[in-house]
């Protein structure tokens, strides 16, 4: 079922557009300078409440990869596809410098070789971009209630399946233990603010008294509503 389903993906289901937009999306150093304006926008716009939301995401993704990501990679020690089978398709833009020019080349298409047991860099299982996809996704639908976030961990899956570096499995179990660690940090977030961090701070209370609320809702905490 699996490599059935890597085929289709890899394979079958394929064609230039999709080769450009799950290329691009799947390579982490184009994204950099885009996810550095992002976060002077957050804050430009959102100022406290963006400045939370990023400490939070840093912190989320770093614990991600630290407890969850590199010792899973390093226990399970599962080859790639590219690495374990010969003629996976590998999709990756063009290697120019800086990365966000390489939008403008053609994309890089190759297809691997003979099985290499020797190969034992970079491990399958399981996907820091979808983990990390899926912590940004859970993060940002929940503090602004935007929930067509969550379709980002669902496209980066399928770019990382598509692009040949990823087992279908590995990006299903990593949606899953993302949203489980993520959820579970978010409540312990949440704890922590109301217990410890508002009575610290009690000039927050009043617009910030919880730690997942919306922006938008100040409204509502000044005493006044449109219903």
């Amino acid at each position: 079922m699996d490599r059935h389903l890597l085929f289709l993906l890899n394979h079958d289901w394929t064609n230039p557009f999709l080769d450009r937009m799950l290329g691009t999306l799947s390579c982490m150093e184009f994204w950099i300078p885009w996810f550095a304006l992002g976060a002077v926008f957050l804050i430009w716009k959102h100022r406290f409440r963006g400045g939370v939301c990023l400490i939070f995401c840093a912190l989320a993704v770093l614990g991600t990869e630290e407890l969850i990501s590199q010792p899973l990679k390093n226990w399970t020690a599962r080859a790639r596809p590219h690495q374990a089978m010969e003629g996976i398709r590998r999709v990756d833009l063009a290697s120019v410098r800086p990365r966000v020019l390489a939008v403008f080349k053609p994309v890089q298409i190759t297809f691997s070789g003979p099985p290499n047991p020797a190969e034992t860099t970079k491990r399958s299982f399981p996907s820091s971009h979808t983990l990390n996809a899926t912590t940004l996704g859970l993060v940002f639908a929940l503090f602004f209630r935007a929930r067509l976030w969550l379709l980002l961990p669902l496209l980066m899956a399928w770019s990382r399946v598509y692009t040949g570096a990823h087992w279908p499995s590995d990006v299903a179990a990593s949606i899953l233990i993302g949203l489980l660690f993520n959820g579970l940090l978010i409540a312990a977030a949440e704890w922590v603010w109301r217990t410890r961090l508002l009575r610290m701070r009690p000039e927050w209370k009043r617009l910030h008294p919880t730690f997942l609320l919306p922006f938008r809702s100040r409204r509502v905490q000044d005493g006044t509503s449109n219903v």
